[in-house]
């Protein structure tokens, strides 16, 4: 009896100290997890990278019963990442399963909760990027939604056209237009494609951001991009989203959800062999619409529609 008290004991103590790395079957504990109907993984193999993680574990949920959970890991690698100054742990959107068009009006809407990621300066930030879309074929993203450090951005002297963000004068992680900002070499004075701050990611640890984004990918000058944060207008861009060379290669943008270390060259330089730090995020009520009262968190809470589980 004593021994299975301390085994009982044991295993109540496990899981409440799970921070959400939780299985949702027990068929073995190198299981990798799969992703949600009309998505899966990318270059992300490693058992840790994507889980869900439940509620009833304690894990961080922002409605509903569970959400995604990601890790990466110093030394994760998979693909054509290895080898490379990058690594991740990303799902993503198949082009079947994609309703984006480009010239479309299109709606997106999800919780973000950053449970183990630092700030980062110039000198050695990890280029973190949490979300992005783009056309397929290896082109360049259209939109990411990527971590700077502290220190950088050409916020002051960038042209009000581009840099159409709200008036906050901080917040490193933000909205970049790395299509535009690679085909037509825009530079400093275009903020390199960073045109919007959207929130500082120390500020929100262990805390639900609500983000909601509205776009139509288009090529020309009808194109539009907004971004709200826990129901404030973040982000307000008009002009061109996608390039031509981009838009040879499709007129579908996919999307991708995770963690991904874009470039690791600035840590190394300043660290050396150091390890990278353990990243650790959550995702939850992931939704694509027509409208933002669809889509948006806060207003799906509101209105009593179902959580996304």
């Amino acid at each position: 009896m004593q021994r299975m008290a301390r085994i009982a004991f044991f295993l109540s103590a496990f899981l409440t100290g799970c921070t959400g790395a939780i299985p949702n079957s027990t068929s073995g504990s190198n299981e990798v997890f799969t992703p949600g109907d009309g998505y899966e993984r990318f270059y992300s193999s490693a058992d840790h990278n994507f889980r869900y993680a439940f509620a009833e574990h304690q894990a961080p949920t922002r409605r509903g019963s569970r959400s995604e959970r990601f890790e990466l890991r110093d030394g994760d690698c998979g693909g054509g990442d290895c080898g490379n100054p990058r690594y991740r742990t990303e799902i993503q959107m198949p082009t079947k399963s994609n309703p984006a068009n480009v010239g479309k009006d299109i709606w997106y809407g999800w919780s973000f909760l950053n449970s183990g990621v630092p700030s980062f300066t110039r000198e050695n930030s990890l280029r973190l990027v949490f979300g992005q879309w783009g056309m397929p074929g290896g082109a360049t993203p259209s939109i990411r939604l990527i971590q700077l450090g502290t220190d950088e951005g050409n916020w002051t002297a960038c042209q009000n056209t581009t840099c159409a963000g709200s008036a906050i004068n901080h917040g490193d992680v933000v909205i970049q237009l790395a299509d535009m900002n690679r085909a037509f070499d825009w530079g400093k004075h275009k903020n390199e494609g960073y045109v919007c701050r959207l929130f500082e990611m120390q500020e929100h640890k262990d805390r639900w951001v609500d983000l909601v984004m509205n776009t139509n990918f288009s090529d020309g000058e009808d194109g539009y991009l907004q971004v709200w944060v826990n129901g404030d207008l973040r982000c307000n861009y008009n002009g061109p989203i996608v390039s031509p060379n981009s838009l040879l290669k499709g007129a579908k943008p996919g999307h991708r959800r995770g963690i991904f270390s874009s470039y690791t060259e600035r840590w190394t330089k300043t660290h050396g062999a150091k390890p990278k730090p353990t990243l650790v995020v959550y995702y939850d009520e992931f939704a694509v619409g027509s409208s933002r009262s669809q889509v948006d968190p806060l207003l799906r809470e509101q209105s009593n529609k179902p959580a996304i589980d």
